[in-house]
């Protein structure tokens, strides 16, 4: 009975005390608190009883998201949560008397608070914090401001490197109405607080610090960001890659169809158009200059020099009148260019006959001149070449058929095997050309693109 009694007891005195502590969080309680502390307060004054010592505010910045990173308007916009932290010496109670009340909620203009504003902001600068906002004050005069927004801050972007590139953004806050003597900031951590943040489809988030400026009276928040190329690369480098490919593929297009040029024109105009779209998503500064940038204007000219190229080359391919230089037939020959034909010295003979049958000249010579003369030498065309042996023709047997010569056939393969037979035109020059420059401009190409390509990855400057 006595140990049933003992429990009864205890179990009455915890109800009693449970009732004393929620009394203790009645309304009219922390109503008399306020009335209390606001009694003598004065928000102009800052919190500190000895008016010549510094208020130390204790900041910290925690990121939720990166919104938007513009880098031609080279700006920024993220959301965080500015969190500051002070003592405030007037706003100090003893639990006990005030029904155990340990924290209280206390609106932003009721009690002084550090009017802190975004110095690096595009647009207007101004405070950040709200009339609606509200300071968190625990018992020993511990006060807690926590500014969240979307915040746009100017950001120096350095594109040398894109779309492999990493930027540093800072984001700067200080007090908007007292100098270094009066209020002095301090980091409560030594990074950029990530609690809740999300990521972003573009940039990954490398690293983050925190550091003090002008005599601890600015804070500033960095944060490194580091692109995701994949959308460049799929989106900008191949198509251009494809495009310059295209362009070189102009010199396999036959010359008989009369279609080069306007090709060659379309992809050139393409190319342009391309590369107008792409500059138009970089920063418009000199300095620093983008390496990418150098790089489209490397393929723009690599561009041009093709359609040069084409035009030389047709140039050369509807040539008339003499024959080609001796360094003209040289590189045609060296390429094994497979318009060339071999021509016997002064006449064409057929090689598909047996070694019996006389060897017969195909063309017969025409003159028509003096008639003073009965023979005279007569060169011999053969698809506009002149060849280097005579034909003497008589003038006064102008009915006679020509002549029927034999030739061994040793002496006929002697000359099928001379180079000084090959029958080498403008058109075959130009067709040698194509080859040449076909496999030059695909060289140039791949050694431009590998060479820009290597150095923006590996971050190497110019």
């Amino acid at each position: 009975m006595a140990t049933i009694c003992f429990a009864l007891a205890t179990t009455l005195m915890v109800l009693m005390a449970s009732y004393r502590g929620l009394h203790a969080q009645m309304i009219t309680d922390a109503k008399r608190l306020l009335t209390n502390l606001m009694q003598n307060y004065d928000n102009n004054f800052r919190p500190v009883l000895n008016q010549s010592k510094p208020v130390v505010v204790y900041t910290g910045l925690d990121l939720i998201s990166i919104q938007d990173f513009n880098e031609v308007d080279e700006k920024i916009s993220f959301t965080a949560i500015l969190l500051l932290e002070w003592y405030d010496e007037q706003l100090i109670w003893n639990p006990k008397d005030n029904g155990g009340i340990k924290s209280l909620n206390i609106d932003v203009n009721m009690i002084w608070t550090p009017q802190m504003m975004l110095t690096n902001s595009v647009g207007k600068i101004d405070r950040i914090s709200q009339d609606w906002h509200a300071v968190s004050v625990t018992d020993l005069g511990r006060c807690f401001y926590y500014i969240g927004n979307v915040f746009t801050s100017s950001c120096d972007v350095d594109v040398t490197f894109y779309p492999w590139d990493k930027q540093t953004c800072s984001f700067e806050f200080m007090p908007a109405n007292y100098d270094t003597s009066k209020i002095k900031l301090s980091p409560s951590e030594s990074n950029v607080l990530l609690n809740h943040y999300s990521g972003n489809g573009a940039w990954d988030l490398v690293s983050t610090g925190v550091k003090t400026q002008l005599g601890d009276y600015m804070v500033v928040f960095e944060i490194e960001v580091e692109r995701k190329p994949r959308f460049v690369i799929v989106n900008v480098i191949l198509p251009l890659i494809f495009m310059s490919v295209l362009n070189i593929m102009v010199f396999l297009i036959p010359t008989e169809c009369g279609e080069r040029i306007s090709y060659c024109l379309t992809v050139l105009l393409s190319i342009a158009v391309f590369l107008t779209l792409v500059g138009d998503n970089l920063p418009k500064n000199s300095s620093p200059m983008s390496l990418f940038s150098y790089y489209l204007v490397s393929v723009l000219v690599i561009s041009v020099a093709i359609t040069l190229a084409v035009i030389c080359s047709l140039h050369l391919y509807h040539r008339s009148g003499r024959q080609p230089a001796a360094a003209w037939r040289a590189i045609a020959g060296c390429l094994g260019c497979g318009c060339a034909r071999r021509t016997a010295p002064g006449s064409s003979y057929t090689t598909n006959r047996s070694d019996d049958e006389p060897f017969e000249r195909t063309e017969q010579a025409k003159y028509s001149g003096s008639h003073d003369m009965n023979l005279m030498p007569y060169p011999t065309y053969t698809r506009g070449v002149i060849m280097d042996r005579p034909l003497y023709i008589n003038r006064g047997l102008s009915s006679d058929r020509p002549e029927t010569t034999k030739r061994p056939r040793a002496e006929m393969r002697d000359d099928e095997t001379s180079s000084a037979f090959v029958e080498i035109t403008w058109a075959d020059v130009s067709v040698a050309l194509d080859k040449v420059f076909f496999v030059f401009f695909v060289l140039i190409l791949i050694t431009d693109t590998l060479f820009f390509m290597l150095m923006i990855y590996h971050n190497v400057t110019l």
